[in-house]
């Protein structure tokens, strides 16, 4: 049985670029995954919204938290992201990723951004393949 409070500290803890942005992992499930992004100004592009590589790597973290719930290692084969509305005045994002379908080596998983307010900024389909290996070590299952 996957100890989903231990997988999702262990993902917070490895992934530097996440940490950089200030996304973090909130909750992993079977195949379901949620996200939370406290917005500053230096998550602004130009125009003064979100930069969409923000949304991008929220959509790829958040899928792929819920990709990694079956407890292998997983990396990403393709994202799909239609970016709806700009992300203006946001100030918190959050990501929620769903399981579309589990396979033995690939995984789809549909996944939605909104703001702070509810409003729908992005939505998409990301694909993932299993490393066949364990996310979590012996020794960090253990611990």
């Amino acid at each position: 049985m996957m100890d989903y409070e231990k997988l999702r500290n262990h993902r917070n803890k490895i992934n530097a670029f996440a940490n950089m942005l200030g996304l973090s992992i909130t909750e992993i499930g079977d195949g379901y995954a949620r996200s939370e992004m406290p917005v500053s100004s230096r998550h602004l592009n130009p125009i003064g919204s979100v930069h969409g590589g923000c949304l991008f790597t929220i959509a790829d973290v958040t899928c792929g938290a819920a990709a990694s719930s079956h407890g292998c290692a997983i990396t990403t084969v393709d994202g799909n992201l239609h970016y709806l509305r700009a992300a203006i005045d946001a100030t918190c994002l959050y990501g929620e990723a769903r399981e579309l379908k589990y396979g033995k080596r690939l995984s789809v998983y549909e996944i939605s951004i909104t703001d702070q307010d509810g409003h729908l900024l992005t939505s998409g389909i990301f694909t993932f393949m299993s490393m066949g290996t364990s996310i979590l070590s012996e020794d960090e299952i253990e611990e």
